[in-house]
């Protein structure tokens, strides 16, 4: 694991350019059983509605996250983070950004699935307020397993910036680093 006393203490939220591709397809190779091709991921980087972040620190890709705009609802479509950096809030950080992405493109609700076995994935979600509402058996062809379908909804009222905002500066305490939305 990373020792952050060894990097700077700011974390950088910007949207992923082509120059990240090689960390992106590495973190995500060694992240899924079935990873994404590079050329898959490439061209997500670009797709219209589509929104791909990273987690910079010192220069380097710590994670990264897709999210896909459609109407007026955002989907989580993947989240990963490097080995080196699990344990630090990464993730988390991820997602706080892709909802605020998703509210500054007109996304009123998120929804994204999880294999049913990931416990950590399950943690983060419920933590930010995600809500289970349905399963998709046999979802995940490589592993037969199941997709846990999950929602956050109200994004776009007072309520929801409200709690998004308070979800952030609760991660900038309990993390104790900086974050810069580039």
């Amino acid at each position: 694991m990373a020792d952050t006393r060894q990097v700077t203490s700011t974390v950088t939220i910007r949207r992923a350019v082509r120059g990240d591709l090689d960390a992106v397809v590495a973190i995500e190779n060694v992240s899924f059983p079935t990873p994404w091709s590079r050329a898959l991921l490439a061209s997500e980087l670009h797709q219209p509605g589509s929104v791909y972040l990273v987690a910079d620190i010192a220069g380097s890709v710590a994670g990264f996250v897709g999210l896909w705009h459609v109407l007026d609802e955002g989907h989580i479509c993947t989240l990963a983070v490097s080995p080196d950096w699990r344990g630090h809030g990464i993730g988390e950080l991820l997602v706080l950004a892709a909802l605020r992405a998703a509210i500054e493109v007109g996304s009123d609700a998120v929804h994204l699935e999880y294999r049913v076995g990931n416990g950590p994935a399950e943690a983060l979600y419920r933590k930010l307020g995600f809500e289970r509402v349905g399963m998709r058996a046999g979802y995940y062809s490589d592993t037969g397993e199941d997709a846990v379908l999950a929602r956050l909804t109200g994004l776009g009222s007072t309520s929801g910036r409200e709690r998004l905002k308070a979800a952030w500066e609760r991660w900038r305490q309990e993390r104790g680093l900086q974050v810069a939305i580039d």
